[in-house]
């Protein structure tokens, strides 16, 4: 076999090679913590949000307030419909780049009478659609978000037992 019959099926095969190996492109969320306590007089701990990946990643933060603790389902109420939060998380949209690092505002704006719980969820804006036929052959399409979630526990300056 001479040269030329050699190279070409060397460059035909790493072709191939390159064409099967595909890298797929994501950004990977990474928080610092998914429970913190945060008590009277005490300043917020610090809420740190990390893209582990390799493309930005564009997050809608929500933030909750959880009405009934510890029951199923759970009743939350937007931060913005609460009359007077006890506590602030932003920014509420947040563009991470790949491989940095961004500290959250957790600011306590006054001590509850009594003990409450937040949620906040990080969202990125990218949806996975997934394309299934109905019975009668029209697309349905299936939309689905994931959300990663942070639970912060603000404490009462009330010592007594409940």
């Amino acid at each position: 076999m001479s040269v030329m019959p050699r190279v070409r099926l060397w460059v035909l095969g790493a072709m191939a090679a390159l064409c099967c190996t595909s890298s797929v492109a994501a950004g990977i969320l990474k928080l610092s913590r998914t429970e913190m306590a945060i008590g009277p007089g005490k300043p917020a701990r610090e809420l740190v949000v990390e893209n582990a990946g390799d493309t930005p990643l564009f997050l809608n933060v929500e933030q909750h307030l959880v009405e009934n603790p510890g029951e199923t389902p759970e009743r939350l109420t937007p931060v913005s419909e609460v009359m007077r939060p006890g506590l602030l998380v932003s920014p509420n949209r947040l563009t991470v780049a790949p491989g940095q690092r961004y500290r959250m505002i957790v600011k306590v704006l006054n001590t509850p009478t009594q003990s409450q719980v937040w949620r906040v969820t990080f969202r990125p804006t990218e949806r996975i659609i997934v394309e299934a036929a109905q019975s009668n052959g029209a697309p349905a399409p299936l939309f689905v978000s994931v959300g990663y979630g942070a639970v912060i526990y603000q404490l009462s300056g009330d010592r007594s037992p409940r």
